[in-house]
């Protein structure tokens, strides 16, 4: 049987370009461990100096990841139950940073890489969505409608990081495709029901704050 065309796309970036340190970028891009000091160190710092649309920024990104992992990325992964790529052919590889401490480490090593292994399957899938994709599309989103244009440009390591995603074996270009899209709807619908919140509520909660920050997400 010919390979799907969304096999072929996989095979196409997950392939071995003979250059490790191709393999070395994705698997960096594609570890949130590896990230997760800088991101955090971003927030102090935004939630420091950020004044209030910067502190603003920051909740609405926090509850909507939050609302996104808890009630939907995690019961449509239970539901649609789609195997990863390396679950369902041999040929895909699966890339990964070495364990090292600390991590940045391991950017300067050769990334561990195995084959797929279809006997391994589960008997429930994680392919679909990619809850990787859907975060950073929610980020890159969320950026875009408190900072404009400057947020926007966050899409740029968004997709990025998509493509990592399939490059490293973990998804289908598929899953990659519906996941991004449905974030940015997602994110844009929770940040509408946020602003009508804070206009509702946020006058008899916090009046003072309310009275100086009318809107929650104000123009640049």
């Amino acid at each position: 049987m010919a390979p799907s065309l969304d096999q072929q796309l996989f095979l196409l970036l997950n392939a071995d370009r003979g250059r490790p340190w191709v393999d070395t970028l994705w698997a960096v891009l594609s570890s949130l461990h590896f990230w997760l000091p800088l991101l955090i160190a971003g927030g102090l710092l935004i939630a420091w100096r950020g004044g209030f649309r910067g502190r603003a920024m920051l909740a609405c990104l926090l509850l909507s990841i939050g609302i996104m992992e808890g009630g939907i990325i995690n019961p449509l992964k239970k539901t649609i139950s789609k195997q990863r790529p390396y679950h369902v052919l041999s040929e895909a590889r699966v890339v990964k940073l070495e364990e090292t401490t600390p991590r940045w480490l391991a950017a300067i090593r050769p990334p561990v890489i195995r084959a797929g292994n279809p006997a391994e399957a589960p008997a429930l899938g994680k392919s679909l969505p990619s809850g990787h994709t859907s975060n950073m599309f929610c980020f890159a989103t969320v950026l875009t409608v408190f900072y404009r244009w400057r947020g926007a440009l966050f899409f740029i390591p968004a997709t990025l990081v998509a493509l990592s995603r399939v490059a490293t074996g973990s998804h289908w270009p598929s899953d990659i495709l519906l996941s991004a899209p449905g974030s940015v709807v997602v994110t844009l619908l929770l940040l509408a029901v946020y602003s009508w919140l804070w206009r509702t509520l946020a006058p008899r909660l916090v009046p003072t704050l309310a009275a100086r920050h009318p809107r929650l997400i104000a123009p640049v």
